[in-house]
């Protein structure tokens, strides 16, 4: 398992008053990626190893997401089932991930995670209104 760590460019208490808050907000506006942003921040700016910091963003993303629930259901926004269909999913697919690290380490998740990532980048810039999608329309057509 390659878990070597790289030397930490900030403190924990920084990671905790700077990274976690902006990814929080980011979280709570947007969403998508938000997991990949705190594996990122472990990785680049704490010093942890790749299962780690995949943990870690895990970790990390339940905190921002029960915040995110706590807020919605105050507001009275909460659809229960749908909800916890989804929540049973993650958990099977979070344990079957954790479970494959464990086994197979770093040699399996970094491939996936650059795969996964470069699909969702795609899938994100080609959507209807994504800016590149107009910018190749308008390239295509000389528009």
């Amino acid at each position: 398992m390659d878990e070597r760590l790289s030397k930490a460019r900030l403190t924990p208490r920084a990671c905790a008053l700077t990274i976690a808050p902006a990814i929080g907000f980011y979280d709570g506006v947007f969403g998508p990626g938000a997991g990949s942003f705190y594996m990122i921040g472990f990785l680049a700016l704490a010093g942890f190893g790749l299962i780690g910091a995949i943990a870690s963003a895990r970790i990390a993303n339940f905190g921002s997401n029960a915040g995110s629930l706590a807020v919605y259901a105050l507001a009275g926004h909460v659809m229960l089932a749908p909800g916890l269909a989804i929540g049973a999913g993650q958990f099977l697919g979070a344990r079957l991930g954790a479970h494959s690290a464990m086994r197979v380490g770093a040699r399996l998740a970094r491939p996936l995670i650059v795969v996964v990532s470069c699909a969702m980048a795609l899938k994100l810039a080609l959507e209807p209104g994504a800016p590149l999608r107009q910018w190749l329309a308008a390239a295509a057509f000389g528009g």
